[in-house]
């Protein structure tokens, strides 16, 4: 049970430290910050796919990649690489490895041999 000088001292302190949290760009389940953390950082703003699930389009990928499975594992090992580099070769509509892959598959920058 919490004492009523303890309960006033945390009700202070949260008045304090204003909790806004924002979601930023990053992982799928979205890293978040303090409302104060983003002022001495410069955002790159992200242009809004207004797209979907249809960009890139499967059929515009598929006119690259003979197969399904191989752009899927393509597709798959890029993703994992731009995960852990943060780095992508061309300018990006999506936020996501995943999706970010299949654009520079789009791009004809990622290429594999089978």
């Amino acid at each position: 049970m919490i004492k009523e000088k303890d309960l006033e001292k945390l009700l202070e302190m949260r008045e304090e430290i204003d909790m806004n949290y924002r979601p930023v760009q990053g992982n799928r389940f979205g890293d978040y910050v303090f409302s104060g953390d983003l002022e001495d950082k410069k955002v790159k703003p992200i242009p809004k796919n207004t797209e979907g699930l249809r960009y890139p389009s499967i059929d515009d990928l598929l006119q690259v990649v003979d197969s399904k499975y191989k752009l899927a594992y393509i597709a798959a090992k890029r993703a994992k690489i731009i995960k852990k580099d943060e780095y992508s070769s061309v300018e990006n509509r999506c936020v996501k490895p995943v999706g970010k892959a299949l654009e520079e598959i789009l791009a004809k920058k990622v290429s594999a041999k089978f």
